[in-house]
């Protein structure tokens, strides 16, 4: 069997080192697996420069805005906090490397074919191992490993994860949804060789990782990603095949939520307080009842209340230009944090990065089945995730090659839809 080397099979084996450090809770805080990932990010680069027809030679807007949002954050990051400063944001330039990977690829998605399988493959073992460990040993690791401490790098050697894990989860749930039920679209997504010993294994390890992340998600006591995945699924299933009535109800629903929702979920909280107790999801339950029923937050809820409004206040202080400082935002909110650390524009185009796959997609899928709903459900995802959250390395392969991977293969799919139909007219 004969291998040939090319220049995109040599940059898929740097993206797939930094992979294993990205989603291998073992490696979390291993230096060497750090350095080794820098250094292949650096011989990405080197391969790029020399391609003929490289991205660094024919940029794109989406890489134009990037340089500036990049060029922009890390100079005055440097000028004001130092090294140090920068090294502390160093996961969201490695978040948007995986956007420069797409960008260089744009044209010949399937050719990170083998990168979609990886990650499938990595995050099927890990989230096994965390799995077993939350439900039979310690149901409150995947919290612990929110900070940093002697206790979360024992559980990370044992290769449970925290909170990228799942919220990686979360953004990946749209798209794994979609491909359970529509496995037609595995074979636009490139199978390695590997993974074709049985048709049935490629739909196996997307069904059983589908299953196993709603399984991860609602297990974590992360509350927002409970309550993500949850308003993402439930616009897949009403969205699922778009119809105008099915639109109009789903904006039926989401005004009687605005007007009745407040005293549903105060009777759901009440009714669910007894059953959670003793999870961490207790203490949040009573608090987020708490707060509704006084109109005020309260407990663990206020000091995340009190973070996002800080940073919003910044912003609206400082529109243009942001406070630039990183000790005065609220560091809770990776959005509301860019837009009041560097203003309306820098975070404009943040904005619009971490979206415009979702948003090009709107064009061309959303007559789809399952299109419209899974194309709102990533946005709600991402939105949700970094609006109320911190950005997470993983995030940026699953939100640049994951999504752009299966909006691809829908494409595909519906073009050769399409020749089969003009075949069958013909004859």
């Amino acid at each position: 069997m004969k291998f040939k080397i090319t220049s995109d099979s040599a940059q898929n084996l740097c993206i797939g080192i930094l992979c294993f450090w990205v989603f291998v809770p073992q490696l979390s805080y291993s230096s060497s697996a750090r350095v080794l990932s820098l250094i292949a990010i650096c011989l990405w680069f080197v391969i790029e420069a020399f391609k003929p027809r490289g991205l660094i030679f024919r940029p794109t807007v989406v890489l134009f805005l990037l340089a500036i949002f990049s060029g922009y954050t890390i100079i005055l990051e440097l000028m004001i906090h130092g090294i140090e400063g920068f090294l502390s944001r160093i996961q969201l330039y490695i978040m948007l490397f995986f956007l420069i990977v797409q960008q260089a690829r744009r044209k010949d998605l399937s050719s990170l074919g083998s990168i979609f399988w990886l990650i499938i493959v990595l995050l099927a073992i890990s989230m096994t191992v965390t799995y077993l460990y939350v439900s039979t040993v310690n149901d409150r690791a995947m919290r612990i490993l929110v900070r940093s401490s002697k206790e979360a790098l024992e559980l990370t050697e044992k290769g449970v994860g925290g909170y990228s894990l799942a919220y990686g989860a979360v953004l990946m749930l749209p798209v794994l949804t979609l491909v359970s039920l529509r496995t037609s679209l595995i074979e636009f997504l490139e199978v390695p060789r590997v993974l074709r010993i049985t048709p049935w294994l490629p739909r196996l390890l997307i069904w059983y990782l589908t299953g196993l992340s709603i399984l991860l998600v609602f297990s974590s006591q992360f509350a927002t990603a409970v309550i993500t995945v949850t308003i993402c699924l439930a616009v897949i299933f009403v969205l699922w095949r778009p119809s105008s009535f099915r639109v109009i109800l789903l904006f039926c629903l989401m005004f009687f939520l605005i007007l009745f929702g407040k005293a549903l979920i105060v009777e759901l909280l009440t009714y669910l307080a007894p059953i959670v107790e003793g999870t961490n999801y207790h203490l949040k339950v009573n608090d987020l009842l708490n707060s509704l029923q006084m109109d005020s937050a309260g407990g663990t809820v206020s000091d995340r209340v009190e973070r996002y409004k800080r940073s919003l206040l910044l912003f609206l202080q400082n529109p243009f230009t942001g406070v630039l400082y990183f000790t005065d935002i609220g560091k809770h909110s990776t959005l509301l944090d860019t837009f009041a650390r560097w203003g309306f524009f820098i975070g404009g185009v943040f904005l619009y990065l971490v979206t415009f796959t979702q948003v090009r997609a709107l064009r061309s899928l959303s007559s789809q089945r399952g299109g419209l709903g899974v194309i709102l459900g990533t946005l709600i995802a991402v939105l949700i995730v970094f609006g109320l959250n911190n950005a997470f390395m993983a995030a940026g392969a699953i939100i640049f090659i994951f999504y752009p991977l299966v909006f691809s293969a829908m494409e595909r799919s519906q073009m050769s839809q399409g020749r089969a139909r003009k075949v069958s007219i013909h004859r």
